[in-house]
């Protein structure tokens, strides 16, 4: 455990090792550094990583979707950025209304078995999941949350397509135990802590998870599903659309779809069907010229009769 100031605080920082600067430095000078760096890829972020949580607030309900963004630098310091966006389209109530909202990126980088994300109040970085700690070990809970400590209360080892990868059970202060897995992160709160911790603005519930190394999605402990990204299309056992791109758009947007007859139907924010298409094609554009800006609801149903919903924004 690390002491600082004479209190149990969080893993002291280390030099990121996951930047393409050391990569190149390390292959060249110590090629056996090699081997960690492929590891540390493993481990957080690696390419295509995405998450989808639940959402709920006293408005609506939907669905919180991460997505690793792309490696940049802030002040010199390497940072993975993860770009997430609340889809919000189930209203909750007379007078609750769907909404999508675009949150403020996080940034994390990972050193050590550590995950670190930065603090947009302090512009230091906390401590966000710490993977090679024991029982008994700690660390100060991400955010504004001074005297909350994250503390380890067992660990073990999973299957990840036969990868064998770390989890540990944490006690989360003001929720309780939650399990942290590598790679994947949390199960019951979200990956920017505070979220979760909120009362009228939540995100909770590991929905799914993949990444461009996973032939299949990880879905989350109560088995939700489906997930809405493209790669859990073939894993999950029912057709499922992608969340449509860009997002927000103007003059069209995309899905990715299964390879079968699909109906695409647009609503507006009064539930007046303003569009409808019909396509076989796996990633069929939609033109949306025509509409006013303003807040659309997606309905794709198969021959089946399964339907995905999404929310897509018109600027």
């Amino acid at each position: 455990m690390y002491v600082a100031d004479g209190r149990l605080g969080s893993v002291p920082p280390a030099p990121p090792v996951c930047s393409l600067h050391s990569f190149i430095m390390r292959a060249a000078l110590l090629p056996l550094a090699l081997l960690p760096l492929l590891a540390c890829a493993q481990s957080w972020c690696p390419p295509g990583a995405q998450w989808e949580f639940y959402f709920g607030s006293q408005q609506a309900w939907g669905i919180a979707h991460a997505q690793y963004a792309g490696d940049t630098i802030i002040e010199g310091v390497p940072y993975q950025r993860i770009d997430h966006t609340i889809y919000a389209p189930n209203p909750n109530g007379m007078f609750g209304q769907p909404f999508v909202s675009p949150m403020d990126p996080l940034f994390t980088r990972y050193a050590n078995d550590v995950v670190h994300i930065r603090n947009s109040w302090t512009g230091t970085d906390d401590t966000l999941m710490w993977f090679g700690a024991v029982p008994g070990d700690q660390w100060r809970m991400a955010g504004l949350w001074d005297d909350e400590f994250m503390v380890v209360q067992d660990t073990g080892r999973f299957l990840l397509e036969g990868e064998p990868l770390r989890w540990l059970v944490v006690n989360v202060p003001l929720w309780g135990p939650d399990t942290l897995r590598e790679r994947i992160g949390f199960e019951r709160i979200y990956l920017q802590p505070e979220l979760s911790l909120m009362i009228d603005y939540t995100v909770i519930g590991l929905k799914c998870y993949w990444d461009d190394l996973l032939p299949m999605a990880y879905t989350g402990p109560s088995g939700w599903a489906p997930c809405q990204f493209t790669a859990s299309v073939p894993s999950l056992g029912s057709p499922s659309a992608a969340l449509p791109f860009p997002n927000p758009g103007t003059t069209h947007f995309t899905l990715e779809l299964p390879p079968a007859p699909h109906t695409i139907t647009l609503f507006d924010a009064t539930g007046r069907m303003v569009l409808q298409h019909r396509t076989t094609d796996a990633r069929p554009v939609i033109a949306t010229e025509a509409l006013t800006a303003g807040l659309y609801q997606i309905a794709v149903r198969d021959e089946q009769g399964w339907v995905m919903g999404a929310a897509w924004v018109k600027e």
